[in-house]
């Protein structure tokens, strides 16, 4: 078989190409064709989202998407040095004896640091972010397929000489088409949508595992939340040549991971009410007959058949189109958008707080991140594209401030009044104006004078845990000593 997918090889015909999976008119058309190589490697090229497609129950083709994920992760990737390992764990370590003196309790398992390449990170991410993927997947696909249905009904009524162009085509490929209309295109479509989504997955999650430096570097979880994800091949490109202690950099980020991580579990409605968001985004995907059409002709016209570099062209024009928000789904999206605004400044600020003036690198090691922060990276905009989501907001500094603001006005127990019910999140307006959530929400709830109170409350059950000294000295096998997990006088974090 040819090394070029947009070429068959010499010995192949087209209906093998496809398996037997094509309708059988279309099977003749490319028989009657047979003699124009070009269109045989269209046909070989279609074959490949039809075949990733096949047997798919769900919307996303995931083996395709963690093909194409390993595949873009692979280049450059490299497994963690034995410094790296060292580093990351003792970084982890000290950041979770840290925010053991913050209001955030820890989770109840303490937690395993993964210091990964990027296909490692890509394997755990394909699974944390697939509630995300596949309502837009399916929503996609729903709204194509009865676009294309009512469409090609109308097609099969007017026959294919309505269409502009298409006069002359083989009978085989006239009579194919003149059918279209009774047909089950989702049978046919669904499948091929799965690998086309499989495919633009695959791009998203393996340029976001060239991108981020943790799982919580997105700002939402992506990757199981029993275990922390430090990408060592990325943290060591961004923070190359800054004459930064490699020490300070890997507590700072244990200390933001961590705290997301303590975040997530605290409220234990927070990743369902943001996956909840993105359904509600999906349930919002309209296609707009016009608007295909138009990206039809755009992708197609002027497309040389015989030549592979001008359908590559045309594959790369395709997978830079994005779905594009309706107004619905952009009130939805500044939701989404707020919440992660907000988690990510807080998580920040806890960790900033316990960190204090221990690490003397510290302030320059968050302007690294806080520059990153203020672009969008190749994987954001892929996710843009794909989701039709950015989870980054036009102006991110918007949540620090309001953080800063609100625990200025209340102190540190006040600012949890924002996550003791979905209800009391702030909108991006609230984001910008904190004195307008302030009023909003000061007639209905009562700050409590015990932190633990709301912790255990609203909050939901939060168990505390030990210290991360203690854990380690537990893990050792040495319970006999002072504070150990047998000990009642052990610190209480809440």
């Amino acid at each position: 078989m040819s090394d070029d997918p947009f070429r068959p090889g010499d010995d192949e015909e087209p209906d093998d190409l496809f398996g037997g999976a094509l309708p059988p008119e279309l099977s003749a058309m490319f028989e009657q064709i047979g003699g124009s190589e070009g269109l045989a490697a269209m046909g070989a090229q279609l074959s490949q989202l039809f075949a990733g497609g096949l047997g798919q129950s769900g919307p996303v083709d995931w083996n395709l998407a963690s093909r194409v994920a390993l595949q873009i992760a692979a280049d450059g990737d490299r497994g963690p040095t034995p410094e790296e390992e060292t580093r990351g764990r003792q970084a982890l370590e000290l950041a979770e004896h840290w925010l053991d003196d913050s209001p955030l309790p820890a989770p109840p398992d303490a937690g395993r640091l993964v210091v990964a390449s990027r296909q490692t990170w890509v394997n755990a991410a394909l699974t944390a972010l697939r509630p995300m993927v596949e309502p837009v997947a399916r929503a996609s696909t729903d709204a194509m397929v009865s676009l294309a249905q009512e469409q090609l009904g109308e097609l099969g009524e007017a026959g294919p000489a309505a269409l502009p162009g298409m006069e002359g085509l083989p009978a085989g490929l006239g009579d194919f088409i003149a059918n279209l209309g009774g047909m089950d295109l989702g049978a046919m479509l669904r499948p091929a949508g799965a690998a086309l989504m499989g495919l633009q997955a695959g791009q998203v999650v393996g340029q976001l595992a060239r991108q981020l430096l943790g799982q919580y570097d997105l700002g939402i979880p992506t990757a199981p939340r029993a275990e922390a994800y430090l990408l060592g091949v990325n943290v060591h490109a961004e923070f190359d040549g800054w004459d930064l202690d490699p020490m300070e950099v890997a507590v700072v980020l244990a200390l933001t991971e961590a705290a997301h991580r303590r975040l997530f579990h605290a409220v234990p409605w927070l990743e369902a009410h943001i996956q909840s968001l993105v359904a509600r985004f999906a349930a919002g995907t309209t296609i707009d007959a016009e608007r295909m059409r138009e990206v039809s002709e755009e992708l197609m016209l002027g497309v040389d058949p015989d030549d592979p570099d001008s359908l590559r062209a045309a594959m790369e024009r395709a997978a830079g189109l994005r779905m594009e928000p309706t107004a619905d789904q952009l009130r939805v999206l500044e939701r989404l958008q707020a919440v992660v605004c907000l988690v990510g400044a807080w998580a920040r600020h806890e960790a900033a707080r316990v960190a204090g003036d221990r690490l003397p690198g510290r302030g320059r090691v968050e302007e690294v991140l806080r520059r990153r922060r203020a672009t969008r990276g190749d994987g954001e905009e892929l996710l843009a594209a794909l989701l039709g989501l950015d989870l980054k907001p036009d102006d991110e500094t918007l949540g620090d401030a309001f953080v800063t603001a609100v625990e200025a006005a209340l102190g540190p127990v006040g600012l949890h009044r924002a996550l003791a019910h979905p209800e009391n999140l702030p909108d991006a307006r609230e984001l910008a104006d904190p004195a307008a959530w302030l009023a909003r929400t000061s007639d209905d709830h009562d700050v409590p004078d015990d932190l633990s109170e709301l912790l255990g409350g609203d909050f939901g059950d939060a168990p505390v845990e030990d210290s991360a000294e203690e854990r380690l000295r537990r893990h050792r096998g040495d319970d006999s000593g002072e504070g150990s997990s047998d000990d009642p006088s052990g610190d209480d974090p809440a």
